[in-house]
């Protein structure tokens, strides 16, 4: 009976054992999570920052988790659920990197498309730049509209090359300030071809 009693007691010590060493913290998924987090961090952090956050707040849970059961009595220890959120984290971070590059893809289009406008605002301001009759009159505005669509288009080449370090919302930004002055030129330009069309059909 004794020695049925020690068994027992030896079967449930080994098995508290073996419960104890299985109850390790999951340094494979949190591992695996922090490289994600690094490689979704340079895209993540600038193009799709809200996604992020998101995946490294779930990544401090997750350690935050740990650290709770490590303070628990060994017997009580139960990693799972720090396991299945860093699993979750490092899908957040996933989502974070996929997010990231396609944000920063639409920006690109958005910056190219915002200088293409630009480009062709600054065109159509040099064209009716030319409708307008050089007069004594007209001489010197005609010559400073001049000298502002060329500092424009000087402006527009520094926003193009703005792209090569990829700050597309900047260049946006830039681009939709240069289109606006051009556009406000070109409408100045034609209301002054009107008014000199205006004063020499008066004259007839």
């Amino acid at each position: 009976m004794k020695m049925q009693r020690f068994v027992t007691v030896g079967a449930v010590l080994a098995l508290a054992l073996f419960l104890v060493a299985c109850a390790k913290p999951p340094a494979e998924e949190q591992n695996s999570t922090r490289a994600a987090l690094d490689s979704a961090r340079p895209l993540g952090e600038k193009w799709a920052p809200n996604e992020w956050k998101t995946a490294q707040q779930a990544f401090d849970d997750a350690n935050k988790e740990i650290e709770t059961q490590n303070n628990r009595f060994a017997l009580m220890r139960n990693y799972d659920k720090s396991k299945q959120m860093f699993n979750d984290a490092k899908a957040a971070a996933d989502r974070a990197k996929q997010a990231g590059t396609a944000n920063k893809e639409q920006a690109k289009k958005e910056a190219e498309q915002k200088l293409t406008d630009a480009e062709a605002t600054i065109n159509a301001a040099k064209a009716a730049l030319d409708t307008v009759p050089k007069t004594k009159d007209t001489k010197a505005d005609l010559e400073l509209f001049k000298q502002d669509l060329d500092g424009l288009t000087t402006s527009l080449g520094d926003a193009r090359n703005m792209m090569a370090s990829e700050g597309y919302r900047e260049v946006a930004q830039k681009a939709d300030t240069i289109n606006t002055q051009a556009a406000d030129i070109k409408t100045k330009l034609e209301e002054a071809a009107a008014k000199v069309a205006a004063k020499r059909g008066g004259r007839k």
